[in-house]
């Protein structure tokens, strides 16, 4: 008699039902058993356990639970995640640790083997009806729970992941259109930041369209305003670590790093700007040196938090729309696509890489009617 494979389990006579037959294989150290009315039958049952088994499909531990995987995801996958093999950006670290600490609150508790479609759809609609979150963030969110599933399906602690079965909620919104100054608020408040101590660094975002963090993040030597044609170069951005902010040089995409003429309205106030950084240099009990365009008094980076309070001042003063930092750059896209400029000469002021950011996201409609058919009045005879 040919003698059993070691692994591939047992088949006997159940001695306490009588008719029935049992299966049984001890997977990671505990016995796992299944049963039938015929011998042949609970062959087919222990050989689908074992086909699981080498194949990852069963979970490992029953007690597991979702907030254990997600504690994990973060600790071991997320730190060694790479990006067109660059490690992730200090943006996208905060979004997993967004989306884990939601998760974690809402459906940490569930065990991982008791995890269903239902439960995650579940969690989704909580999470509209209660915080009105955008069907934009709902996708993200989403997208971000399966990649914490499939870590653990990946490593056989799970036999499908549920988040990508999952449909969104019908009721959540649409994303907030984004704020956009119009051309005489735009100037109302360009007037109000000539006379602020960082102003110039908003109005690189309002006239050049650049970030927040590249503004923010710019040095002296980037910029020439004596040459011929002045010029910045945006070479590296303020980033933000975990709560701490560092000037570093991995911008959001390759294209990001380009070279823009300074309009002369940014020629003069950063010339001013700059002298008046000397004065204060010179004034101070102590400097921080990192040869930066934009500090605090004592030549530290400026704070983000710092900036939005400020920007809010002077939205406020100059009773326009209160603005946050990034929402600058998108009324700079708005109001050079509503004078006409092509989106593919935006795309390249704004640093993308096409124009399809510019036509979905930072094309605001300024004008109440789009007129164009009107203003051609092709069918009007003279």
């Amino acid at each position: 008699m040919a003698r059993r494979e070691r692994g591939s389990g047992s088949v006997y006579k159940d001695p306490n039902r009588p008719g029935r037959w049992v299966g049984e294989v001890v997977i990671d150290g505990k016995r796992r058993r299944v049963s039938a009315r015929n011998k042949t039958d609970v062959q087919a049952k222990l050989r689908d356990l074992i086909t699981k088994r080498d194949s990852g499909q069963l979970v490992v531990d029953r007690r597991i639970t979702v907030a254990e995987i997600v504690a994990t995801f973060m600790e071991r996958e997320l730190p060694n995640m790479t990006r067109n093999g660059r490690p992730l950006a200090p943006s996208t670290i905060e979004t997993y640790e967004w989306a884990a600490k939601i998760v974690t609150a809402e459906i940490g508790s569930v065990k991982l083997a008791a995890l269903t479609v239902a439960t995650v759809e579940a969690m989704l609609d909580r999470l509209v009806a209660k915080r009105k979150m955008s069907k934009a963030s709902v996708v993200k969110l989403r997208s971000k729970l399966s990649q914490f599933i499939g870590f653990a399906e990946r490593r056989g602690q799970i036999q499908r992941n549920v988040a990508k079965l999952a449909s969104l909620p019908p009721k959540a919104a649409d994303r907030q259109e984004r704020n956009s100054l119009t051309p005489d608020q735009a100037r109302a408040l360009l007037a109000v930041l000539r006379t602020s101590r960082n102003g110039a660094m908003f109005g690189l975002s309002l006239l050049l369209g650049l970030r927040p963090g590249e503004a923010a993040g710019l040095w002296w030597r980037d910029i020439d305003l004596k040459a011929e044609m002045p010029t910045v170069n945006v070479t590296r951005g303020l980033q933000l670590d975990r709560g701490a902010s560092s000037i570093s040089d991995d911008l959001k995409t390759t294209k990001s790093k380009r070279t823009l003429a300074l309009t002369p309205l940014l020629v003069t106030w950063l010339s001013e700007h700059k002298k008046a950084q000397a004065k204060e240099r010179l004034a101070a009990d102590r400097w921080v040196d990192q040869r930066l365009v934009f500090t605090t008094r004592t030549g530290a980076t400026v704070d983000p938090k710092e900036s939005r309070r400020l920007l809010a001042e002077a939205c406020k003063a100059a009773e326009v729309p209160v603005m946050r930092p990034n929402e600058l750059r998108h009324s700079c896209a708005s109001l050079l696509a509503d004078e006409g400029v092509a989106h593919e000469l935006i795309a390249d002021l704004l640093g993308h890489a096409t124009t399809r950011m510019v036509e979905q996201t930072y094309r605001h409609r300024l004008r109440p009617v789009v007129d164009v058919a009107t203003r051609a009045n092709w069918s009007q005879t003279s």
